[in-house]
Formats: structure tokens, C-alpha cells, sequence
């Protein structure tokens, strides 16, 4: 019974290792069954913030719905010690598949942000009530982009007090 037990549970693992590498998406993430994964760290003022999570929120629409009307593409999670995470991209029609987009400074607000058409124009929220923080450079690459169905790629953001690094495929969760 006891060898019957161990070799079940080897085969399993060994199943699991090698099935890791032949699945599509970033390194470390693994989507499945309609699950998603968002994956990145940096210092922002002098802060350490890490979000791994295997199942970010997608809103493809008016995410900050105090500001106006507007598009926004929104990946909403939590970091590793369960305060809330957002990234905010306020002008989605300027992301392309297959591209690295720069994220360009921009004092745009609302709808406006949708006309801005030379780079991604990126808000990122840390904490509840928390004011957002504009990007000021980094980039956007898109290796997927299924509009308000599928994105995945990798993303640097520098922010006026830091920067946040990290990779994302993100899909609705399954009861969205």
C-alpha cells in the first residue's frame, strides 16, 4: 500500500514537471481553465512590492468611473501582502500584438487619454484609496492581445518614485 502510495505521488509530480514547459504564456505563468496570471516586483518610494497571482482581475472598459467616461484596460490584483494592485492602461487602442509600445509621460486626463496614440499612457494603483501613479517611461510588450479577451506579454514601468517589472497573461476569470 505504502509503495502503491509513493509511486502515485511521483508519477503525478513527474507528470507536473514535464507538462510545465510545452504550455504557452510567459515563464512562471500558467493559465488555465480561464485563469491568468500577473507577475511583477520593484521598489516604488523606497517600498518593496511584489504581485504574483494566478488570477488578476481583466476590465476592458470605464475603470475609473469617477474621473468621466473613458476606456481603460485594467488589471486589478493584490500584492504579496494582500493590499490591492491595479495597473491602468488609459489609452488600450494604442496597444498592438507583436510590439513593444514605449509607455510615453502624459498629463492627460479622462477620455482625452484615448486620443494619445504614440505609447501607452499607464496609471498604477497601491492600496485601496490610494491616488494612482502615472508612468513616466518604460514599455509595454504585447506577444498577445485579444481585445477584451487575452493579453499576456511584459511590461517596465518607471514611476516619478520607482519602477515595477514583470510579466502578465491575463483572460476574464471564469464567472466574469
Amino acid at each position: 500500500m505504502r509503495r502503491a502510495l509513493l509511486g502515485a505521488l511521483l508519477a503525478v509530480v513527474l507528470a507536473a514537471c514535464g507538462a510545465e514547459g510545452t504550455r504557452p504564456g510567459p515563464a512562471g505563468i500558467v493559465p488555465r481553465n480561464g485563469r491568468s496570471g500577473l507577475s511583477l516586483s520593484g521598489v516604488v518610494d523606497g517600498r518593496q512590492y511584489a504581485v504574483s497571482d494566478g488570477a488578476p482581475v481583466l476590465r476592458l472598459g470605464d475603470c475609473d468611473v469617477n474621473e468621466g467616461p473613458d476606456t481603460d484596460l485594467c488589471f486589478f490584483s493584490r500584492d504579496i501582502n494582500g493590499a490591492f494592485f491595479g495597473i491602468v492602461v488609459e489609452n488600450p487602442d494604442a496597444l498592438r500584438a507583436g510590439t513593444m509600445i514605449p509607455v510615453v509621460t502624459s498629463t492627460c486626463r479622462r477620455a482625452v487619454c484615448d486620443d494619445v496614440t504614440d505609447g501607452a499612457v499607464v496609471d498604477v494603483q497601491l492600496g485601496v484609496g490610494q491616488r494612482r501613479i502615472r508612468a513616466t517611461g518604460g514599455s509595454l510588450t504585447l506577444n498577445t492581445l485579444e481585445t477584451g479577451r487575452r493579453y499576456s506579454g511584459t511590461l517596465t514601468l518607471v514611476l516619478p518614485d520607482g519602477r515595477l517589472a514583470g510579466t502578465f497573461e491575463v483572460v476574464p476569470r471564469p464567472e466574469e
